[in-house]
């Protein structure tokens, strides 16, 4: 997978399809939502269908109004199902540099003292 494309989640829910993309955009939206990331993970742990609904509205940079359009879909298609892959999409937030850029990271940071 590319680097530009890293943490990119396509979800079939229903008959839609959604692409998740972490963004900085849709990590403050989830932040503000659940007040921090970790929220967002312990209501993914809970299978919420209304918290899995906030995750993708963000992840998609859908419109508010989707919510109730979005729940419907995660409900049909089942909350356990669904909560296990934004689970992967919020560590990736959590994340967000490629393993590939972290391997090209130096072993040691550089000193900063005279």
């Amino acid at each position: 997978m590319s680097e530009a494309l890293y943490g990119t989640i396509t979800l079939v829910i229903g008959a839609r399809t959604y692409t998740l993309r972490p963004t900085l955009e849709a990590a403050l939206l989830i932040e503000s939502r659940f007040g921090g990331l970790r929220g967002a993970l312990e209501s993914m742990r809970l299978m919420s269908i209304a918290a899995s609904a906030d995750i993708i509205v963000a992840g998609a940079g859908l419109t508010p109004d989707k919510h109730s359009q979005v729940a419907t879909e995660v409900f049909s298609t089942g909350v356990a199902k669904v909560s296990a892959q934004l689970t992967d999409f919020i560590a990736v937030l959590l994340n967000p540099v490629p393993p590939s850029v972290a391997a090209r990271g130096k072993d040691e940071a550089d000193s900063t003292a005279p």
